[in-house]
C-alpha cells in the first residue's frame, strides 16, 4: 500500500515531519525511515532525540542502502576491480574491441588498473536502474553507440566467467533477480526523499508494505510528484520565487572567500541566533570556506561534507607503497614523518629524521646503500655523532627488513604481522589497524589465488576502507550542511550560498559512457531529473521562511580555482516581466575581493631564544657583518635550507669536493713538494676520482660526471699554477692547520687551508682556496667609503668596522664586510712571529682566472683593524644584539620569512630583548 502525506511548505520539512513521526511514536520501532542522504538522517534523528528524549528511534537508510546486498556469494566491488583487470590483462587479440580501443593498449599495467575501476564505477551506475552490460547493449543496439556497447557486454561475459571460478556472482546480475523487502519492517517512510534509484523506485511500488512518503509541499502540487514523492519534470520549467526585500536578498559576489565573509556579514546585521540558522551551500569549497570564517569568527562550524584528509595509516600506507617500490632515502625521510613508524625503528624518531636531511644535504646520498657506505667510511667528529648515525643506520635496516619480507614472505601474513606491529602506535592506529586486519582476512583466499605485487594489494585495501569522517569541532554552534541537507534544516534563516550553475542543479556524474540520450533509453537519472527536482527543493525552502523568515542567497563570479562561473538557472526561472531586473542583480559588475584594501600584517614571527655560541667560526663572521639577525637565524638557531633531493653539485659541494682533493694531495709530502705540472695534475685526477667513488661508488649522477670533468679541466690549470710556484721557491709548510683566536668569553676558531713559506727569504703565505669568482682579494674583505657609500643600517662610522689606512699614499677610509683571511694572518702571526701575505688561490672557470693573488700591501695596521673589528663583534654577539636586519643583501636565505615585505616589520624583536 503506497500514500503521500503532503505536509505543505509554510514551515521547514523537518519540523513538519519530525511532529509527524512523533505522533505515531508507536510505530516507530517497525519502521525504516529513509532520508536523501547521511547526513539528512543524522539530522533527522537529532531533531527526534531532542525533540521526544527517550525515543526508540526508527532505523534511518538512504535510498542508496536498498541496493547493497548482504551475500557473501555476491562480489564486493574490489573483487569486480580485480576481475575486470584480470580480463583485460588476458586479452592478447583486441580485433574484436576495436570499437573500444582503436589501437591496441599498451603493455602497461596502468591502463588496465585505471580502465578496471571506470567499469566498476559504469557498472554502479547501470545498477541504479537493475541493469547489466548486457542488458543495456540491447536497450542500445539501435543508436551510434551499438558497437562501443557489444564490445563492453563481450568484456563483461569474461569478467563474470572470472567471477564464477572465484565463487562469486556480481552485484549487477543480482540486482537483476530483483530487491527483496527488509526483514522486521511493515512500513517505509520517506522523509523528504526527492531522488531515488529507478529500480528501487519501481520495487518499492511492489513491494507488500506500507510506503508513505512524506512530501514538503500542499496538497495542490500533487499533481506534480510520483507515487513515492520524487519531483516530476515539470519543476524544471516553472518560474521560481526571488527573495528580496526584508524577508531576504539575493547577492553576487567575488570568490568562495568573499562568499562566506558576506555570510558572515548577513548573520551579523540579522543577529541571528545560531540555533535560528539555516547555513549552507551548494559548492563544497563555499562550505569549507564557510566553516573556516565562521570558526574564526566565534561561531565554531562544523562541515559534513568536508573531504576528509587521507591520515594515520591510510597516509601512512602510501608512503609504505613508495618504499616498497623504490626504497630511496627521500622516501625513508618521508616515513620518518609518520608517527607509526616510530615502533619499527625503536624510537627518537625526530632526531633520526633531523640526521637524515643533514647526512642527505651533505653526503648528497640518495639510496639507502649510500647511507651504509657512507656512514662506514666516515670520521666522525664525537661519540655522539657517531653513536646518532648508527642508530639511523640501524632505523634504515630495519626498515630494509620489512621490505625484503614483502617482497620474499607470504603477503597476508606480512601486512598481518605489521598491522599488529603499527597498532601499538596508539589507540587511532589500533582502531585503524583492526579495520585493515579484517580486511586483508577476507581477502587473503583472494591474495593466495591471484600473483599481483603488495603495492598492489594496499592500494586497493586502502580504497576499500574510507578515511573515518570527520568529527565536529569541541562546542559547535552552526553546522554548514550541503545542497540536499539544507532541506532538513530547520532554522528560520536560510542562508545559502554557492548558487552558482553546474553546483545547481546538479548534473550527473559525467560518466564517459553514458550520454543524457542514452541515460534516457536505460532509465537511469537524467539531469532534466536532477533539475527538477532542485527547482521543487529551492522553492520549498523559500516557501519554507516566507512567514517570519528570512532567506538570503549569495553566488560568486569565480571558483577556488579561479575559473568563472555563472549564476543559477534556479535564480533566473522568473516570469517575463521580472527576469530583466534578475539579469541586472546577477550579471553585475563587482570589484575583486581586494580592492582598496591595504596590507597591514597581524602577526610577528617570533624566532626562538637560544645562547648565543661560545666558538665562533671566523667564516661566520662575515654573515654577522653582512646582516646580525641572519647571523642568529643561521649560526645560533641553526635555521638553515637544505637541498636533499639534488642530483648534481651545488656550488657548496663544488668547493668542498675541491677542498678535499688538494688537501689530501698536498698531504703527501713527496707529491706536495714537486714541481712537476704534469706529475700535480696525475696526483690530483687520482685522488678526484678517489674521492667521487666515496661518494657515489658505481652509480655517478651523469651532471656529476660532467661537472667531474669539468674539475679536472680546472685541476690540470692549478698544477700549472702550482708548478710555477714551487719553482719560484714557495713551499707547503702545512695544511688544514685549525687555530683558535681568544675574543673575551668566546673563541675564534678556524681551519686554514694551507700555509706556504718561500725557502730564501722566509716569508709566508696563508692561502685560502676558492672555487667561485672572487673580485679581488682586498674587495672580497673591505670596501672604500666615498661620498656615495651608504653604510650598512647595522652599523655606524664610529664602529669598529670601520677603519683608516693608508692606499697609494693617501689616507683612506674602509669598512670591513669579511674577516677570513686578515685573521687567518694573525692566527699565524700569534704563532709564527711573522706576518703572512693573505692570498687566494682560485680555480675558477678559465685557465686566466686559475691564480694565485695576493694582499701584498697588508701590514701590520690591517691586521690590528681586523683584530679590533673581530673582538666588537664577538662582543656583540656574546651579548646577543642580532637587530636590526640588514635592509638589502645580495642574497638572502630567508626572504620567505618576510612574506613580500622585510624581515624588520615582519619578525618580532623579542629574542634580543
Amino acid at each position: 500500500m503506497n500514500e503521500r502525506v503532503f505536509l505543505g511548505w509554510d514551515e521547514p520539512f523537518l519540523t513538519k515531519a519530525v511532529n509527524w513521526l512523533l505522533e505515531r511514536r508507536d510505530e516507530l520501532p517497525h519502521a525504516l525511515v529513509v532520508a536523501p542522504t547521511a547526513q539528512s538522517g543524522r539530522r533527522l534523528r537529532e531533531a527526534l532525540a531532542e525533540k521526544a528524549g527517550a525515543l526508540l528511534a526508527p532505523k534511518v537508510v538512504t535510498p542508496g542502502s536498498f541496493l547493497k546486498i548482504h551475500n557473501p556469494e555476491v562480489a564486493e566491488d574490489w573483487v569486480d576491480q580485480i576481475a575486470w583487470l584480470e580480463a583485460l590483462e588476458s586479452i592478447d587479440d583486441w580485433t574484436p574491441y576495436s570499437a573500444l580501443f582503436p589501437t591496441k593498449p599498451d603493455d602497461n599495467n596502468n591502463w588496465a588498473s585505471g580502465l578496471a575501476r571506470e567499469m566498476v564505477k559504469l557498472r554502479r551506475s547501470l545498477q541504479e536502474n537493475g541493469l547489466t552490460l548486457n542488458i543495456a547493449t540491447r536497450k542500445l543496439s539501435e543508436t551510434v553507440e551499438a558497437e562501443r556497447w557489444q564490445a563492453l557486454s563481450n568484456l563483461e561475459t569474461i569478467v563474470e566467467q572470472y567471477l564464477k571460478s572465484w565463487g562469486f556472482k556480481s552485484r549487477s546480475h543480482a540486482l537483476t533477480e530483483g530487491l527483496n523487502p527488509p526483514t522486521g519492517i511493515n512500513h517505509i517512510i520517506l522523509a523528504g526523499v526527492t531522488e531515488m534509484p529507478p529500480l528501487v523506485e519501481r520495487t518499492w511500488l511492489t513491494w507488500d508494505l506500507k510506503i508513505t512518503s512524506l512530501i514538503g509541499a500542499p496538497p495542490s502540487e500533487a499533481a506534480t510528484f510520483s507515487p513515492c514523492g520524487r519531483p516530476l519534470v515539470t519543476w524544471a520549467d516553472r518560474p521560481l520565487p526571488w527573495p528580496s526585500g526584508t524577508t531576504g536578498s539575493v547577492q553576487v559576489t567575488a570568490d568562495p572567500r568573499q562568499q562566506a565573509i558576506d555570510a558572515l556579514k548577513i548573520t551579523s546585521n540579522c543577529q541571528t541566533k545560531s540555533h535560528d540558522i539555516a547555513l549552507g551551500s551548494a559548492d563544497a569549497d563555499v562550505g569549507a570556506e564557510l566553516a573556516r570564517t565562521f570558526t574564526r569568527s566565534g561561531w565554531p562550524a562544523f562541515h559534513p561534507a568536508e573531504t576528509p584528509i587521507t591520515s594515520g595509516l591510510a597516509r601512512w600506507f602510501k608512503i609504505w607503497c613508495a618504499w616498497l617500490t623504490e626504497p630511496t632515502l627521500a622516501t625513508m625521510a618521508d616515513l620518518l614523518t609518520m608517527p607509526e613508524t616510530g615502533i619499527l625503528i625503536g624510537g627518537k624518531r625526530a632526531q633520526k629524521a633531523k640526521l637524515l636531511s643533514q647526512l642527505r644535504d651533505r653526503w648528497m646520498i640518495l639510496r639507502c646503500e649510500d647511507l651504509h657506505r657512507r656512514i662506514s667510511n666516515e670520521s666522525f667528529r664525537n661519540e655522539w655523532d657517531e653513536i646518532s648515525a648508527n642508530d639511523l643506520l640501524a632505523a634504515a635496516t630495519s626498515l630494509e627488513k620489512w621490505r625484503n619480507r614483502f617482497q620474499h614472505d607470504d603477503f597476508s601474513v606480512t601486512i598481518l604481522n605489521l598491522l599488529e606491529t603499527l597498532a601499538r602506535t596508539g589507540s587511532t592506529t589500533e582502531e585503524n589497524s583492526q579495520a585493515m586486519i579484517a580486511w586483508i582476512t577476507a581477502a587473503a583466499p583472494m591474495m593466495a589465488r591471484l600473483r599481483r605485487s603488495p603495492v598492489f594489494w594496499i592500494e586497493l585495501m586502502i580504497a576499500e576502507i574510507p578515511s573515518p569522517a570527520p568529527l565536529p569541532p569541541e562546542g559547535r554552534v552552526v553546522d554548514i550542511q550541503g545542497w540536499l541537507e539544507l532541506f532538513h534544516e530547520p532554522g528560520c534563516h536560510l542562508i545559502l550560498c554557492g548558487m552558482n550553475e553546474g553546483k545547481v542543479p546538479a548534473r550527473s556524474g559525467g560518466e564517459p559512457w553514458l550520454s543524457e540520450a542514452s541515460r534516457d533509453r536505460l532509465g537511469l537519472i537524467k539531469d532534466s531529473e536532477r533539475a527538477a527536482r532542485d527547482a521543487f527543493l529551492f522553492q520549498a525552502m523559500l516557501e519554507a521562511r516566507r512567514n517570519g523568515g528570512r532567506v538570503d542567497l549569495i553566488c560568486g563570479k569565480s571558483g577556488a580555482g579561479g575559473d568563472s562561473l555563472l549564476p543559477s538557472r534556479l535564480l533566473l526561472a522568473a516570469q517575463r516581466d521580472e527576469l530583466p531586473a534578475r539579469v541586472k542583480t546577477l550579471f553585475r559588475e563587482i570589484e575583486p575581493p581586494d580592492a582598496g584594501l591595504r596590507w597591514e600584517k597581524d602577526w610577528h614571527w617570533q624566532p626562538r631564544k637560544v645562547e648565543p655560541p661560545k666558538r665562533i667560526n671566523a667564516t661566520s663572521l662575515t654573515d654577522y657583518l653582512k646582516c646580525p639577525f641572519r647571523y642568529y637565524l643561521k649560526h645560533a638557531v641553526n635555521m638553515r635550507g637544505t637541498e636533499t633531493g639534488r642530483s648534481e653539485w651545488n656550488a657548496r659541494d663544488f668547493g668542498t669536493i675541491a677542498h678535499e682533493v688538494l688537501e689530501r694531495w698536498a698531504q703527501d709530502d713527496k707529491a706536495r713538494d714537486s714541481d712537476d705540472a704534469n706529475a700535480i695534475h696525475q696526483m690530483l685526477s687520482r685522488e678526484l676520482d678517489r674521492v667521487v667513488n666515496e661518494w657515489f661508488d658505481q652509480r655517478i649522477p651523469l651532471a656529476v660526471r660532467v661537472q667531474t670533468e669539468a674539475m679536472r679541466q680546472r685541476l690540470l690549470w692549478l698544477a700549472r699554477v702550482q708548478a710555477r710556484e714551487r719553482a719560484n721557491g714557495w713551499e707547503i709548510i702545512d695544511v688544514e692547520r685549525k687555530v683558535e683566536i681568544p675574543v673575551g668569553q668566546a673563541l675564534i676558531v678556524a681551519k686554514l687551508d694551507r700555509l706556504d713559506r718561500h725557502c730564501e727569504s722566509g716569508k709566508l703565505r696563508v692561502i685560502d682556496y676558492k672555487t667561485g669568482n672572487v673580485d679581488g682579494i682586498q674587495k672580497a674583505h673591505r670596501k672604500k667609503i666615498n661620498s656615495t657609500t651608504v653604510l650598512p643600517s647595522h652599523f655606524t662610522l664610529e664602529d669598529p668596522v670601520v677603519y683608516e689606512t693608508q692606499e697609494n699614499g693617501k689616507s683612506s677610509n674602509f669598512f670591513w664586510h669579511n674577516l677570513q683571511l686578515p685573521l687567518y694572518a694573525a692566527a699565524i702571526f700569534r704563532s709564527e712571529k711573522i706576518l703572512p701575505t693573505p692570498c687566494y688561490l682560485t680555480i675558477t672557470t678559465t685557465e686566466s682566472d686559475v691564480e694565485m693573488h695576493e694582499w701584498t700591501d697588508f701590514d701590520d695596521h690591517d691586521l690590528d683593524a681586523a683584530q679590533a673589528c673581530a673582538d666588537w663583534v664577538a662582543e656583540r654577539i656574546a651579548a646577543g644584539i642580532f637587530w636590526p636586519p640588514a635592509k638589502k643583501v645580495t642574497y638572502d636565505d630567508y626572504q620567505i620569512l618576510a612574506a613580500g615585505r622585510t624581515l624588520e616589520e615582519m619578525v618580532s624583536q623579542s629574542h634580543a630583548e
